[in-house]
């Protein structure tokens, strides 16, 4: 059975009060503010959205920076919150929220356990897109993250058209 989502909001609020450094706390507090606005709007647009689990999923995508602040930082994540049994439910938050997503195959090349890391439901997307508008606590356009990707892996980095995707994803619901 899952908690109550307002538990489970005060829950996470605490677990990561208690684990993350204070950039961490506040740039995840940003990301779910940022997801909230964008999950009410596509909602408005007649989209179905779970806005307390895109709220308390945001809030924890980045938990794992308390263990690690390299890419395996979303499994670090998934498995802290997989042995807490009130926020199990949001692990996958963690893992999918890398960008846009990681391939199998990209996984296995950055030493990942192999998995699935691309969001799939719209609740990830949103977490995943917010995330990728928020530079520590400030939103910033998409191009700014694209800008960096470009320069940390190259210009034709596959990961880079999945970010521009998904921004053009969640546009059209906007």
């Amino acid at each position: 059975m899952i908690p109550s989502k307002r538990y489970s909001k005060q829950k996470a609020i605490t677990v990561l009060k208690e684990l993350c450094e204070r950039n961490v706390i506040e740039h995840s507090m940003a990301v779910s503010r940022y997801a909230v606005e964008i999950a009410e709007k596509l909602r408005d647009s007649g989209l179905e959205v779970d806005l307390d689990s895109v709220e308390t999923g945001a809030l924890l995508h980045d938990i794992g920076r308390c263990k690690s602040h390299d890419i395996d930082h979303g499994v670090r994540g998934a498995e802290i919150l997989e042995k807490i049994p009130e926020l199990s439910a949001y692990s996958r938050y963690c893992l999918t929220h890398i960008g846009a997503g990681i391939s199998r195959k990209e996984a296995v090349e950055l030493g990942l356990p192999p998995g699935d890391y691309m969001p799939s439901t719209i609740e990830e997307k949103i977490v995943a897109y917010a995330d990728n508008i928020t530079e520590g606590c400030k939103k910033v356009d998409i191009s700014v993250t694209v800008e960096k990707m470009k320069k940390a892996l190259g210009e034709k980095h596959p990961a880079i058209a999945r970010v521009k995707e998904l921004s053009e994803y969640i546009a059209s619901f906007l």
